[in-house]
């Protein structure tokens, strides 16, 4: 019986035993603490059950859970994270005076991790989450602090639960390798606070990058002063740069927790640094006018190389970004300065050089100076130096180009000083020839008054000559219109002539017949009266004729009143045609000429005054059947030549348009062009005022605001194109 339960006994402590994963125990803790990069348990993928401290986390072959030291790098992790979640736990045995007091646990990490103790949630640290999208990791710059109370047996159970970033981890400043976990058990009462060094560079470098963001100001003010001095402009950019890379190491150091944004600053730093020192090579070349040349050129490939490095290279990308540019850039400043020695002014920036030389060197050899037992400073006081060194050459650029911006004030200050005595004088000269001037231009007033009087006199004659010219060619128009329409009024008048003697006749038979009384024949009395009715009707007829011809003409002879009416313009073109044709023909018996006309159906009636576009139509008809008349009478058309005029009309939009068109002699481009000059005529001496299509021209245009403009080719015809608006 005793033996069974010894047995028994034995299987359940061995079973407890096999549960029990990685144990590491603790004796003491030192103020360094106890290093916690060892082996631990670990698993990929995720289950919240995995932080509970009684869980069989057993490691070896077979089982669930493997070993793993969590101080190593994220890249080399990712083959073994499929879904880029896992979880990692490590038993610590604390000593006996350790037991139910607060240890505290310090880690630097890149992933998203939370953390337990005792199966309690004591810290997490960035978003873990299943969902790789939603995950968002921390970079390795900052520590992170968590107290952990041990049981009373001093077993501390550490569970991690993380998550790696889905990122390409690129290029960080100031993390050679980015590990997944590195945790230190420290005794509780340790500063919780980030180290004074991460806090002191964030501090330096973010006074610097304000300073260099101000002389980035100060020297792109100097550029937009005075565009001829492009050193001001590339020493702007440089310092821009450079503040923009030392910003983004001060915000790197303190103010970020996020993987990201961590990488997307360095992103910042490892491209500005090329960038800002190439600005500033440009600008000792432009400060020192030197050419070009190949070295520079060596120069600007080797910085894109450490860029293109820094983009890249994930392990020392970003040391070649910085270092790797201010070795080349000031190695090849140096040599310029040394070259550029004897100029004005270049000793100021060889004191720079050698400032920055200076502290450069002792930044970067304190190591072995300090291993000689030769210096002994602090991390921070290095890392000032460093900061000098990067700020010297720029600073004595800008003292050399705030001198030289000085020396040109002084000098255009000598030159508005000689300005000024140079324009006093002139204007005391200037003074004396105004005097000189104010007396000439009395004289000149006075012969100005005695000539303006000679020309207003001449001015008024020929005004008045212009007057009776108007009048003249309104006359001739008039008398033009006079013969047409005595010639057109001749026809009505024969008519009513004709069948005023046929009706008297008639009118004698009816009383004939009237005197035969009883043997009289009513048939041919009405036959007679209705006779006499129709040729009535047809006297009425042409008198009417005859009386619109006349009012017709005495509207043509009325001055116009301005007034605009709705016009039928189809109608008013049709009858000063007839008229125009007519006229002609009463100096010209032997004239004849085809007339077309096209009106156009829908024509709308139009607002305009009547009697002007009248005269503008008489006008271009008399013209075009003049120059089928003289086509004619020149034999230009040959044998079969056929007089033609044409009209046609038709809406567009805004108006109408009326084209008078003849197939005459037609004219060139030169008189095309002067046609509605005033007193230009291509008519003989005697013949024409020139006034005609002027004052055509000038109701059209002015008078109804619209156009009027003429195609021909001469020799085969000419087309009037008149244009009127509808009026608003």
């Amino acid at each position: 019986m005793h033996r069974l339960l010894f047995l028994l006994i034995s299987y359940l402590l061995m079973r407890s035993v096999s549960a029990v994963g990685q144990v590491r125990r603790v004796e003491n803790l030192s103020d360094l603490g106890e290093s916690l990069a060892v082996n631990w348990a670990f698993r990929a993928g995720d289950d919240r059950d995995w932080s509970r401290p009684e869980l069989d986390d057993q490691t070896g072959p077979g089982k669930p859970w493997q070993l793993l030291n969590p101080a190593q790098p994220v890249p080399d992790l990712l083959p073994r994270l499929p879904q880029r979640i896992g979880w990692l736990r490590l038993r610590l045995k604390l000593d006996s005076s350790f037991r139910r007091q607060p240890v505290l646990l310090r880690w630097r990490q890149s992933a998203a991790t939370e953390v337990f103790a005792n199966g309690h949630l004591v810290r997490a640290t960035g978003i873990v989450s299943s969902d790789s999208s939603m995950a968002k990791a921390v970079h390795g710059m900052h520590d992170y602090f968590a107290a952990a109370l041990p049981d009373s047996m001093g077993n501390l159970v550490l569970a991690v639960r993380f998550v790696v970033a889905p990122t390409g981890y690129r290029a960080q400043y100031g993390q050679r390798v980015n590990y997944l976990l590195n945790m230190n058990l420290l005794p509780n009462g340790q500063e919780t606070t980030q180290p004074y060094y991460n806090r002191w560079q964030s501090l330096t470098q973010t006074l610097v990058a304000g300073l260099l963001l101000m002389m980035a100001i100060l020297h792109a003010a100097f550029y937009a002063y005075d565009t001829t001095q492009r050193a001001n402009l590339f020493v702007a950019l440089a310092t821009f740069f450079l503040g923009v890379a030392s910003l983004s190491v001060g915000v790197s150091f303190l103010l970020i927790d996020e993987l990201s944004s961590y990488e997307s600053w360095s992103l910042v730093n490892v491209l500005c640094y090329p960038l800002g020192y190439g600005c500033l090579l440009t600008a000792l070349y432009r400060i020192f006018d030197r050419s070009q040349g190949a070295i520079y050129y060596g120069c600007l490939v080797a910085l894109a190389t450490f860029a293109v490095l820094g983009l890249t290279d994930r392990i020392n990308g970003a040391s070649w970004a910085e270092t790797g540019s201010e070795v080349v850039a000031l190695t090849e400043l140096v040599r310029v300065t040394a070259l550029s020695w004897r100029q004005r002014g270049a000793n100021i920036i060889g004191f720079g050089m050698g400032g920055a030389l200076f502290c450069f060197l002792l930044f970067f050899a304190y190591d072995r100076l300090e291993r000689d037992g030769l210096l002994k400073l602090d991390q921070a006081d290095v890392h000032l130096f460093y900061i000098v060194g990067v700020c010297c050459v720029p600073i004595a650029m800008s003292l050399y180009l705030a001198r030289t911006f000085v020396a040109t004030q002084r000098r255009l200050t000598g030159q508005l000083l000689e300005i000024q005595r140079l324009s006093k004088q002139s204007f005391e000269q200037e003074q004396d020839r105004q005097q000189m001037l104010m007396r000439q231009k009395d004289i000149l007033a006075q012969q100005v008054s005695e000539r303006t009087a000679q020309l207003q006199a001449s001015l008024d004659e020929l005004r008045t000559t212009q007057d009776q010219l108007v009048q003249k060619e309104k006359m001739a128009s008039l008398g033009e219109l006079t013969a047409g329409i005595a010639h057109e009024i001749q026809n009505p008048l024969n008519f009513v002539n004709n069948f005023s003697e046929v009706s008297t006749e008639l009118v004698r038979e009816l009383e004939e017949e009237r005197a035969k009384g009883v043997e009289r024949d009513t048939e041919l009395e009405a036959e007679i009266l209705a006779d006499l009715n129709q040729n009535l009707e047809k006297i009425g007829h042409h008198g009417q004729r005859a009386s619109a011809i006349v009012r017709s003409m005495l509207q043509h002879s009325r001055t116009s009143t301005g007034q605009r009416e709705p016009t039928d313009i189809n109608a008013l073109a049709d009858e000063y045609l007839r008229l125009s044709y007519h006229g002609l023909r009463a100096k010209e018996k032997a004239f004849n000429a085809a007339m077309d006309a096209d009106f156009a159906a829908d024509l709308p009636l139009i607002s305009v005054v009547g009697q002007d576009i009248g005269r503008v139509l008489l006008n271009l008809f008399n013209n075009a059947f003049y120059a089928v008349q003289q086509k004619h009478l020149s034999g230009q058309g040959g044998s079969g030549y056929q007089p033609r005029v044409r009209v046609q009309t038709r809406a567009v939009k805004g108006g109408i348009e009326i084209r008078v068109a003849d197939n005459g002699v037609g004219m060139n481009e030169d008189v095309a062009q002067k046609l509605f000059q005033p007193f230009f005529t291509t008519k003989p001496a005697g013949s024409g005022t020139g006034l005609g299509l002027s004052l055509s021209y000038d109701i059209i245009t002015k008078g109804h605001g619209g156009s009027l403009r003429v195609e021909s080719v001469e020799g085969e015809g000419a087309t009037f194109i008149v244009m009127i608006p509808n009026a608003r």
